[in-house]
């Protein structure tokens, strides 16, 4: 099995109190994915978060991505970052670990943190993407 690193970042106009909500509200309990919710994993998911440890600007956290079957095998793994901007509601979001999807880990890594941020801003209107995802 081959693993390799990954790393994504993105921005997120979204407040930093609204992504440790999001991440403390799944935090019991893994959010399924279907294979177009990730088209680079391009399998059925769950998605286990950890328990955020908070700061006054900051979220860390460590995510699981993991095959959605019998056994499931874990995709991909590693630490959730999330830093708020001093004055603007902005929100660095960054996400660093290992998969077994090498040729396309960076994809699932960018494409998992706009799943996470676009599901964090829609979570008020109740429009969540994940939602659909059982």
């Amino acid at each position: 099995m081959l693993v390799a690193r990954v790393s994504a970042e993105m921005f997120a106009s979204t407040d930093l109190a609204d992504v440790r909500e999001w991440l403390i509200e799944r935090q019991h309990s893994p959010v399924r994915l279907h294979a177009d919710h990730l088209p680079a994993v391009g399998r059925h998911t769950r998605l286990t978060v950890a328990r955020p440890v908070t700061a006054r600007r900051a979220v860390l956290c460590t995510l699981w991505l993991i095959e959605d079957a019998d056994g499931g095998d874990c995709l991909v793994a590693g630490t959730l970052r999330c830093v708020g901007h001093p004055t603007a509601a902005d929100v660095r979001l960054s996400f660093e670990g290992l998969t077994v999807r090498a040729g396309r880990g960076h994809d699932a890594a960018l494409q998992l943190l706009e799943l996470i941020a676009s599901s964090v801003a829609a979570s008020d209107t109740h429009a969540d993407p994940m939602s659909a995802a059982g």
